[in-house]
């Protein structure tokens, strides 16, 4: 017994039907009519950008094609309904008449006019169903204003927004949808297609959330917050079985890394998205075993001694195991992906069949990088060993190398062959897959094998710098990671340079980030508007340390960006202890930035041979 607060014991599997019956109508029934006079917006604005919203979401699936108009009269009030809409076209209206902000129609609004209202509302509706258990489009509505908020960065409004989510999903018990699953029945098609169809929706809505938890979790290199050993939730179905009311037989995402991949193609679950899930998991476990909590204030080669190498190579088979085993549909082989739109509203998307073979390609490279980011690191002309003990580490650093670039130019191939405009339609997350073949490409010109090509890997670094350009100007994220990669490279310049005893080459500013880098000068003035500096100070600490720069218009600015530079629950946090780097603080991918760390942090010393 537990001395719980509810009136009374909730169903282990639930299924309630929205609305709850006990929150009474405030509003009469809400209407398209209604919710536009609302938004201020027309109707015929309404049913465009709700058109370009199912033409152009192929991140997640939360909703039937057609189906919004009819959730609108269950609503109870016009906060939920204008939280939901306005949520929905934040995402839309990014896609008016085909072009971005350039071109949009006076008629219609930007995307942060509607996230600003979306927001506002959902905060309204939450605080409306007081104690009560908020409807499912309320979590809809609060897993689109995240989404919103994570396309611009992994900062603290975003991650307290995923907090929020995620509780709310819990609330709703989504994390047991399934608990009570019949196998037997579902094997032999004994299902109710109504309720199971009700319950996809769930399921969808709680494994978007599960996806945005390893996303940001991943980037800020702390804990997930849902428990994965308490997910009793089936993986989602294809579009194609929903969509018509068709069942299909699903598995759990379960907890043995051996069975995952054994476990989704015996139950026969083609959906891109199950199986994208499964390869973002291994991702995930692959993280944690090459960093774990702590690893970040050890040195590369301390960190390769720890890590378990048999886990690694059973990682790197369950990954194997996976992709063979991906239905030959969604494997990617170097095919042309053009991103064209569908036919008919009842048909599949080709958009989102091409999203998902891009979406999984990228993924599974990214979970490549996982695997060999360290090693190569470790291999740094000023942090692996000197002598015979290196001469016999050739081989394996020649195939370490050769791994990590191999993923790095996957990518670039997936980007060569997709359409100019594909990073409009694919999930804007992947662009940190993108910003990781550059970086791995920047090391592999500034310190890889000699036997490799330089000159390729400038070219490939210059295509996926563009790319990540185009990704931050579309969906408006922050543009800090347009400068980075130049910072990053001039880093390792110096550090190479210092290795050879030469003078550090000195960083010419490109017309992209010299305002950037102008806004990060050691020196303010109390009359500069542009950044305002803000100490860091705790007791015991060395006040001559660098301070974080805040942009005053920057809505993601606050008292939280005033962060230890030597705290490494921060992602790629790396502190400009040497002053070659025009930043105050810098994120850099796994394992880079603890070369830049030590290979030029005051009184740093590295082990002088790799640990046996």
């Amino acid at each position: 017994m537990y001395p719980s607060h509810e009136l009374q014991t909730r169903p282990q599997s639930p299924f309630t039907p929205d609305p709850s019956p006990e929150r009474p109508n405030k509003a009469g029934k809400m209407t398209v009519e209604s919710v536009c006079e609302g938004l201020k917006i027309s109707t015929d604005t309404y049913h465009f950008l709700m058109e370009c919203y199912f033409a152009n979401m192929t991140t997640y699936s939360l909703f039937k094609p057609h189906s919004i108009e009819s959730k609108l009269p269950q609503m109870r009030s016009r906060a939920e309904a204008e939280a939901l809409i306005a949520a929905m076209f934040s995402f839309s209206a990014r896609f008016d008449g085909g072009h971005d902000f350039a071109g949009r129609t006076e008629d219609c609004p930007a995307p942060n006019y509607f996230a600003h209202i979306a927001s506002s509302q959902l905060d309204r509706a939450l605080n409306e169903c007081g104690d009560m258990t908020p409807p499912l489009w309320v979590l809809q509505a609060c897993i689109l204003v995240t989404f919103y908020q994570l396309t611009r960065s992994v900062r603290s409004r975003s991650w307290r927004a995923l907090g929020s989510c995620i509780r709310l999903a819990y609330d709703m018990q989504l994390h047991i949808v399934d608990a009570n699953h019949d196998r037997e029945a579902a094997a032999e098609g004994r299902i109710d297609l109504k309720k199971w169809s009700a319950q996809e929706e769930r399921r969808r809505a709680w494994w978007a959330i599960w996806e945005m938890d390893v996303f940001a979790s991943t980037i800020r290199r702390l804990p997930t917050a849902i428990d994965w050993a308490q997910n009793m939730t089936l993986l989602p179905v294809h579009d194609h079985y929903w969509f018509n009311d068709l069942f299909q037989n699903s598995t759990f995402l379960v907890h043995d890394i051996n069975l995952r991949w054994k476990c989704l193609a015996k139950s026969g679950n083609n959906s891109p998205r199950a199986w994208f899930i499964v390869i973002n998991s291994l991702m995930r476990n692959t993280q944690l075993i090459v960093y774990p909590p702590g690893s970040a204030m050890q040195s590369p080669y301390e960190r390769r001694a720890e890590s378990s190498q048999a886990d690694l190579d059973i990682m790197a088979n369950c990954l194997y195991c996976t992709v063979v085993s991906l239905p030959p549909e969604l494997s990617y082989s170097g095919e042309t992906l053009d991103f064209h739109t569908r036919g008919s509203p009842r048909d599949i998307n080709p958009r989102q069949y091409h999203c998902d073979k891009y979406s999984l390609h990228l993924m599974t490279q990214l979970a490549r990088f996982m695997f060999y980011h360290h090693k190569v690191s470790a291999q740094a002309p000023w942090v692996r060993p000197t002598g015979e003990e290196q001469a016999n580490e050739s081989n394996a650093t020649t195939s370490e190398w050769s791994n990590y670039i191999s993923a790095a130019d996957e990518i670039v191939t997936a980007i060569r062959n997709s359409s100019k405009d594909h990073y409009k339609y694919v999930n804007p997350f992947l662009m940190n897959c993108v910003w990781f073949a550059a970086a791995a490409q920047c090391a592999c010109k500034v310190f890889g094998p000699a036997t490799f090509d330089k000159r390729v890997a400038d070219s490939n670094l210059a295509l996926l710098r563009l790319t990540v350009e185009r990704f931050i100007t579309f969906w408006g994220s922050a543009d800090t990671l347009k400068s980075k990669l130049a910072r990053m490279e001039q880093g390792l310049k110096s550090l190479m340079a210092k290795e050879n005893g030469e003078s550090a080459p000195k960083q010419e500013p490109s017309s992209a980030t010299r305002h950037e880098s102008s806004a990060s000068q050691p020196s303010f003035t109390p009359q500069s508007t542009e950044t305002l500096p803000v100490p860091y100070q705790t007791p015991g600490t060395d006040q001559s340390m660098p301070y974080t720069a805040v942009d005053p218009g920057d809505p993601d600015a606050s008292q939280g960006l005033m962060s230890n530079p030597y705290d490494f629950t921060q992602p790629f946090l790396m502190p400009d202890v040497s002053g070659f780097l025009s930043g105050p603080t810098e994120y850099f991918p796994y394992g880079l930035e603890e070369l830049l760390m030590y290979g030029s942090a005051p009184g740093q010393q590295l082990p002088a041979q790799a640990p046996t």
